[in-house]
């Protein structure tokens, strides 16, 4: 049972830690309520259906971080300082595992202030659509396991989906950071409907505007 554990400890511990960073204030916190997550799964390790494991681990890892900021804005209703969960040096997304070896100094600040403000924008979301942009769009989890995680049905995942991506999608310096990034026009954006967290119409998963900014599937 111990190895058994220490290997999904392994195998889901990054993301754990990613996930809470999303919307926790330090990299502090994120460590508690990963700590938090992984004492749980060993207090129910025999309860839980190996097949369902992430989306148990999800699911308990976003209570987990909503009850953190319940006691955060009790302890102080001040502006809540969110860092970059990425600010950790060698985590998702950190500049020296985003810079292409093909890029120049200029085109590797413009791809660092574009996944910047892409975080920002995602922090300042509401939920459901944080936890689901980051599960779906950043993390890459399947759509069941979503589910699972969110309580929720396919249909409302991808309704909640389309709303966050839309909510993106109207932050217009956050477009024109992305059409400065890749080289899009106004008018080719408006006719193509490409937008920040969706891929444009006739391409894959793999090239949506998150994974193009260079935030990193975690896990």
């Amino acid at each position: 049972m111990k190895a058994d554990y220490n290997r999904a400890v392994e195998r889901y511990g990054q993301r754990i830690y990613a996930f809470a960073s999303y919307s926790l204030r330090s990299g502090q916190d994120a460590d508690d309520v990963t700590q938090e997550v992984l004492i749980k799964l060993w207090r129910n390790w025999r309860s839980i259906d190996p097949d369902k494991m992430l989306a148990w681990l999800m699911r308990v890892t976003r209570n987990a971080v909503i009850d953190h900021i319940r006691r955060q804005r009790l302890a102080d209703s001040r502006v809540d300082h969110r860092i970059d969960p990425d600010s950790q040096a060698g985590g998702p997304g950190h500049p020296a595992r985003n810079q292409s070896r093909n890029e120049s100094p200029g085109e590797s600040m413009d791809r660092e202030r574009l996944r910047q403000a892409l975080l920002a924008s995602i922090q300042a979301l509401d939920e459901p659509f944080r936890s689901l942009l980051v599960m779906r769009d950043i993390q890459g989890m399947p759509y069941a396991d979503i589910q699972g995680a969110m309580e929720l049905s396919e249909s409302q995942v991808k309704v909640y989906l389309h709303r966050g991506r839309r909510k993106l999608r109207g932050d217009e310096g956050l477009r024109s950071l992305f059409e400065r990034v890749h080289g899009i026009s106004h008018e080719s954006s408006s006719e193509s409907s490409s937008e920040p967290g969706r891929p444009a119409p006739g391409r894959n998963d793999k090239a949506a505007p998150l994974a193009a900014a260079g935030i990193d599937n975690s896990g």
